[in-house]
């Protein structure tokens, strides 16, 4: 389904605010749903999911961590008279990690949109545009400062260096040495940045012109309308259970 990218701001800000609002696991259960059927009608690719495994034992294991901390509820593994872990523990772990994926899936609506219509979007929102200039630049500067230390990383392979077997007490002077000219090399850009954008007289006139432009369609309107209508039936229905 092709909408307008302000639909799928909408979206993906109910889905945001309904995750970190409900803590019940059955709650959460029925917004991932809701929002894994919103990723297959947006045609979102479902092969992002594969990154994921690995967040799925760094969650359970947080799930079981977060659960010692919970006192209420039945034991479920008591040492002697202390409780490691209860079932009102286990149910807020779960949480955790449903917020997590809710949280997640949304963002990954997001994934295929184009990066000028998205700020375009912004701008229509009445955003203002400074804020939505350094959003813009923190996306372009995301994949050059993960290519540039990519690179270190690969220079320090050439030499033969194995990261793996750096002594504990190494590790922070090795980090800092390899980060150090990384985040230099972003403030050397970033002062470049601030002397063109004067150049060409950047904020000099009070309103901006685009080449493209966005428009919402009536699927749009009906998307959103469908949108809202569910959220408050699903908070109606939980308020009354």
């Amino acid at each position: 389904m092709q909408v307008d990218i302000r639909t799928k701001l909408l979206i993906v800000a109910i889905f945001s605010a309904l995750a970190l609002v409900y803590q019940n696991p059955l709650i959460l259960g029925i917004i991932l749903l809701l929002n894994l059927l919103t990723v297959i009608l947006f045609r979102v690719p479902l092969q992002i999911f594969r990154e994921f495994k690995g967040f799925i034992y760094m969650y359970a294991v947080l799930m079981v961590i977060q659960s010692f901390f919970v006192r209420d509820g039945e034991p479920l593994l008591q040492l002697g008279n202390i409780y490691l872990l209860t079932t009102d523990g286990v149910l807020y772990g779960i949480s955790i990690m449903l917020r997590f994926f809710i949280l997640a899936c949304s963002g990954i609506i997001l994934l295929n949109c184009n990066t000028s219509e998205l700020i375009l979007a912004l701008v229509k929102l009445r955003i203002p545009y400074e804020i939505v200039f350094m959003i813009q630049v923190g996306i372009r500067f995301i994949p050059v400062f993960m290519g540039e230390l990519q690179n270190i990383f690969h220079g320090i392979q050439l030499r033969g260096v194995d990261l793996r077997r750096v002594y504990k007490r190494k590790v922070l002077k090795v980090y800092v040495s390899i980060f150090s000219p990384v985040i230099y090399s972003v403030l050397q850009k970033a002062e470049k940045l601030s002397i063109l954008l004067e150049l060409r007289g950047f904020r000099k006139s009070p309103a901006r012109t685009y080449y493209r432009d966005i428009s919402l369609s009536r699927i749009d309107y009906v998307v959103m309308t469908l949108s809202l209508i569910v959220t408050v039936a699903l908070i109606y229905a939980v308020r009354n259970l």
